[in-house]
């Protein structure tokens, strides 16, 4: 009986509340992000979604510049 829990996958495409919360940081600050095209989204019709891809990407950029 051994099990080994693991956390649920994320999706492909998460919200920009989901995509705020994987970041720990606001939406508004999100909304930032894609406002100065640092972030990019997809639209589904008239849903905003980011690829969990670019919120790594993003994040790899950062701690690259910060080194």
């Amino acid at each position: 009986m051994n099990e080994v829990l693991m956390a649920p996958a994320l999706p492909a495409l998460v919200t920009l509340n989901a995509a705020a919360a994987y970041m720990s940081c606001s939406r508004r600050h999100v909304e930032r992000l894609i406002a100065a095209r640092e972030l990019p989204t997809v639209r589904l019709g008239r849903a905003v979604r980011v690829a969990v891809a670019d919120l790594d990407g993003y994040i790899e950029l950062r701690r690259a510049n910060d080194r």
